[in-house]
């Protein structure tokens, strides 16, 4: 999609329309948008409230001949997330035509960002694998504002960090059978050659070497292979400690010998969302450049059952040499982490992220499609990232990460095993993996939840893959680099 900065006067743009951002009972515009705006709400035709949009067609008072008035709600109870979802609405209405502009409604630089990931993330369609694909002509979105010294450069920053998030959805609306571990490693390669970035790709015998039995026996039922995909962004100085970002990269997740129920089985595609999350930061950072160092640790496994997959029982070591008791072979996310969480330290990281689709627990806990869990050892870095959340409306709430819950995982025939059980599963899921994160600042993401979208009805969520976790990461980085 082509962005650009809108210049000149609203009333001579030459698109096909323009989108008015309007909160409730106010109209701040200024000349013949003011008039029509007025107009509208004098004849009860539109009065701001919140996802409420009217459409003023045709117009000939304006050059476009289209005038897309979106409501925000009242000033007060209205927040970025607010202008994110009626700039995407706004989007939807005009996703036919060839050009669109968005006025501004205030002066601040700070309401340009969630405008313009408003606008790209509601246009967004997956249509690649369909034969008849519903044509979308949508080709330019301008974007005027009040504020002093915006520049194209800002346009363009907004629209490339959410262009990670559409590289995201992408990848995950993939089904098993087009985005295998090998394809999915082949992708990210694809990346890091096309802009610049060193990825490597660690096969199943370099897996065995690094004596990754974890990540292995998850694999070990499918035909499709085991993979662990690691790429790196050098931005800074040789010697400055990276940001290692770890993702969860289970391509198909039927459970294995745990076999999930078969109602639902086929949304188990999108298990590799973290793992999508993390592979499409190498276009963000390649093209943003910002002066930091940046890992990238993706472990990719296909979970199914056969006669050669992992069983309730099996005692497996880590790469670090713990005991792992398989309680339950559907708790194989955590297991795959641990091991890559290890393969981090090897790099003296500054923090290291992991981010994972890992437990019903968290959507028991949190809810769906209101916010993912963090915990971790640090809390610095975790109030770090909560701000990221918050700026990229991606949001997380903090879950204890205290001692007595390992108390769950003893087992007398191993070190821990895979599984608490039923209370408390999301922290237990991430006492489990503080064991691997040891020796480095580490937070946990869990994303279950968050990840996909079912209904289709959230203006810039649409139905499938969300591509949840790579605009808050993006921020993350961005932030960090900005300190240094």
């Amino acid at each position: 999609m082509n962005c650009r900065l809108g210049k000149g006067r609203p009333e001579d743009y030459a698109g096909d329309a323009i989108i008015a951002l309007v909160y409730q009972g106010e109209n701040r515009y200024r000349g013949v948008v003011k008039k029509i705006i007025d107009d509208a709400m004098e004849r009860g035709h539109f009065s701001g409230e919140p996802n409420e949009l009217f459409q003023v067609f045709p117009c000939d008072s304006l050059k476009a001949g289209r005038l897309i008035i979106a409501g925000l709600g009242k000033r007060e109870k209205a927040d970025f997330d607010s202008i994110r979802r009626a700039a995407a609405g706004a989007v939807r209405t005009v996703r036919k035509l060839k050009k669109a502009a968005y006025l501004p409604f205030d002066n601040s630089r700070q309401t340009l960002s969630p405008i313009i990931e408003g606008a790209l993330l509601g246009n967004y369609r997956f249509d690649t694998l369909k034969a008849d694909k519903k044509k979308i002509e949508l080709v330019e979105i301008s974007f005027f504002s009040g504020a002093p010294g915006i520049s194209q450069t800002d346009i363009d920053r907004v629209r490339i960090i959410t262009e990670g998030t559409i590289a995201a959805r992408d990848l995950a609306n993939l089904p098993a059978n087009k985005l295998t571990p090998a394809i999915l490693a082949s992708e990210a390669k694809k990346l890091g050659r096309k802009h610049g970035i060193m990825v490597k790709e660690l096969s199943e015998a370099d897996l065995r070497r690094l004596k990754m039995e974890a990540l292995l026996s998850v694999g070990k039922g499918s035909e499709n292979r085991p993979r662990m995909v690691v790429w790196e962004y050098k931005g800074a100085r040789k010697n400055d400690a990276p940001i290692v970002l770890v993702g969860k990269g289970v391509t198909f997740d039927s459970g294995g010998i745990s076999l999930k129920p078969g109602e639902g089985m086929g949304a188990m595609k999108g298990d590799m969302s973290g793992a999508g999350a993390v592979i499409s930061l190498i276009p963000t950072l390649a093209k943003l450049k910002p002066n930091i160092n940046v890992i990238g640790i993706t472990p990719l496994v296909e979970n199914m059952p056969s006669g050669a997959a992992y069983r309730p029982g099996d005692i497996l070591t880590a790469s670090n040499g713990k005991t792992i008791e398989v309680i339950s072979t559907d708790a194989e996310g955590r297991l795959i982490l641990a091991d890559a969480l290890v393969y981090a330290g090897r790099y003296k990281p500054q923090y290291v992220i992991d981010i994972a689709t890992l437990t019903g627990a968290c959507m028991v806990a949190l809810g769906i499609h209101i916010c993912a869990g963090i915990m971790g050892n640090d809390q610095q870095l975790i109030d770090r990232l909560v701000k990221a959340g918050e700026e990229s409306g991606e949001r997380l709430w903090q879950l204890p990460l205290w001692r007595e819950y390992r108390e769950f995982l003893k087992t007398p025939a191993a070190d821990m095993k895979n599984s608490g059980g039923r209370w408390g599963g999301a922290i237990t899921a991430g006492s489990f993996l503080s064991n691997f994160a040891e020796g480095y600042k580490w937070a946990h993401l869990d994303i279950a939840g968050m990840d996909n979208e079912e209904s289709g009805n959230h203006p810039f969520r649409y139905q499938g893959a969300t591509g949840w976790g790579a605009r808050l990461l993006a921020r993350f980085i961005l932030d960090r680099a900005a300190a240094k």
